[in-house]
Order: structure tokens, then sequence, then C-alpha cells
């Protein structure tokens, strides 16, 4: 579909700027659409979301039964702190003899040396055994992602859930975008910035397109397009037409 219009100014004839519109269907999106699953296995103890939720980067959705977990990391970090201890007072004692290291033999002074590196390989190993806990311990933790609402959930209080395999919630961003598809004929001619025009329940829309995908679909012979769009809910479809300048 095009358009041509002339415009006349005493007595001269002028072209104004041809514009043809191409037929594309389209779906709204989430922006960031993601099924949410866990890194470990159990019992869900904690659900602290539901469908509708709104949650922000970060925040806890559930936990699965995590006791023996918690407990590990306190061990874990209680000695680490004693062997930090042991540490410092070792590494203390070995740079006060080596000032004075004319009071005591070459050998007393090597062991001194030898205990504080034995003591200081022990710590680094306290450190990322209390590191590794604590990492157990957060794969039993769902965090949010990225900021959004949860779209559905998929899990009940008390549920058991298995390693990258259970489907928890369904979170998806709360900024939109329009997916649209169109005739690969009109790749070449379709370019970022034009506009793209449709209407949803009688209310006209514009948007202007912000990525082209670089390939078709080899079975539709479409090319797809987004545009960012507010205030439409992901789900909705139906069709337009892009204003190629």
């Amino acid at each position: 579909m095009s358009c041509c219009l002339w415009a006349s100014d005493a007595g001269k004839t002028e072209k104004v700027e041809k514009v043809e519109k191409v037929y594309a269907i389209f779906n709204v999106q989430a922006v960031q659409d993601a099924k949410l699953s866990l890194d470990s296995s159990g019992i869900i103890a904690n659900l602290l979301v539901d469908v509708g939720s709104e949650v922000h980067k970060g925040d806890v959705l559930l936990s699965l039964a995590n006791k023996d977990r918690e407990a590990n990391v306190k061990i874990q970090e209680a000695q680490s702190k004693a062997i930090e201890q042991q540490y410092i007072f070792a590494k203390k004692q070995y740079e006060r003899y080596k000032r004075t290291k004319s009071a005591i033999d070459r050998n007393t002074l090597d062991k001194y040396y030898s205990d504080f590196k034995n003591l200081e390989s022990s710590f680094l190993q306290s450190k990322f055994n209390v590191d590794y806990q604590q990492e157990l311990l957060n794969k039993t933790i769902l965090r949010a992602p990225f900021d959004g609402v949860i779209a559905s959930r998929e899990v009940q209080l008390g549920d058991g859930v298995g390693a990258n395999n259970t489907v928890l919630f369904r979170l998806i961003s709360k900024e939109t975008k329009i997916v649209l598809e169109f005739d690969v004929k009109y790749v070449s001619k379709v370019k970022v910035g034009d506009e793209f025009e449709f209407n949803i329940e009688n209310q006209p829309h514009v948007v202007e397109l912000n990525k082209i995908y670089p390939v078709a679909d080899e079975k539709t012979r479409k090319v797809k397009a987004e545009a960012i769009v507010e205030g439409l809910t992901p789900g909705t479809f139906g069709d337009g037409y892009i204003r190629i300048k």
C-alpha cells in the first residue's frame, strides 16, 4: 500500500514524499520473561510471593528447607575464625623474631616461618570452605533476577522440587515490547526508526521500530522487528502497518 500526494504553489507542481505501508502482525511481549528454577533439590519451606506480586531484583521468592546448610555455614565460619586467630599470632611471632634474628638460631626462625605459612594456607582453605558452604545455602534460596511481576506460580508450600528441572515461577518485566512479523520481500525497505501504527480496542497507537531481526523464518517467510511500547498487556496480538519513509 502506498500513497502519493501533489501540492501546487503559484502554478508550480511539487511532489510530496511518498509513504509506503507494509502490513504486519504483532504480539505484545514482556521485554524480560523468565521461567525460574533452583540449582538445588528439596522441600519448599517458605513461599513469599504469588501471582501478581511485584518484585525487585534480589528479592527472595522462596526457599527450601535448609537448616542443615545454615548450620554448616556457621560451623565453617567459627572454624575459620579460630584458624585466623592462630594465623595472626604465628605471623606476628615470626615477624618479631625475624627482627631480632641474632637472638635465635636459623633453624628456630625457619620453624616459626614454616608454622606461619602452614597456618596461612589453612586460613585461606577455611575461607574457601565458608564460601563453598554459603554457596550451597544460596542455592536453596530463589531470588528475583530482575524487577518485574510474577506471572505464574507452579508450586505450593511443602512441594518437593528437583534441581534445574522444576519450573517454580514465571517472572515478566513491566516493560513491554511489540514483536512484529512482515513479509521478507520488504526486508530491504523496512528500517530502524520507521513507525508502526496499529489499533487495540479502537485506540490508535504509533511506535518506532528499534530492532529488525537479521534472518527470516524459513517456514513463514516472515521477518521480525521490535518496538518498545507502554501500557499494553503481554499476550495481546493484532495487526497494523509499518510506514516506510
